[in-house]
């Protein structure tokens, strides 16, 4: 197998089981989001109570893994661990005003991807790497908080 063959198919979108109800939901839920007009998105955003909060903010960067690595923005959980309160003040305002224009950046969806060595080989075969990607840390500040919310 040549190298790329093997990483088109590690990467490879997901297979779905239409007899699984959660696959079943999700493929419904896309259909009526790609077909729903942006305005309408924006305007049930905008009339949402969803709102968080400093230290919904707080506590979320809190339960960030202390790490260096980043992705490709250069920025690391370690450096947003550090932001001083005082300028922490301003990430609910920029949370709620994303998520009342329904906005999530395209960027915030880039990776950067790094391949580890599962094994002892310095001339790894394609099936002895492990890849690892990395989102830029607002992003998975961003999605950590929904996942707060909705989960309450």
């Amino acid at each position: 197998m040549n190298l790329a063959k093997h990483f088109a198919e590690r990467h490879a979108e997901p297979l779905l089981d239409m007899t699984k109800i959660l696959d079943k939901e999700a493929i419904e839920l896309w259909q009526l989001y790609s077909t729903a007009d942006k305005d309408d998105i924006k305007l049930i955003s905008n009339r949402s109570d969803l709102r968080f909060s400093e230290q919904d903010i707080t506590n979320t960067i809190r339960s960030l893994k202390s790490k260096n690595s980043s992705g490709f923005d250069q920025v690391s959980s370690k450096m947003i661990k550090e932001i001083p309160e005082h300028f922490q003040v301003i990430l609910p305002h920029a949370y709620n005003q994303l998520f009342s224009a329904a906005y999530w950046g395209n960027e915030w969806k880039l990776a950067s991807t790094i391949y580890l060595n599962k094994s002892d080989n310095p001339a790894p075969a394609t099936n002895q790497l492990h890849p690892i990607s990395m989102l830029p840390v607002f992003s998975k500040v961003y999605e950590k908080l929904f996942l707060l919310r909705f989960n309450r």
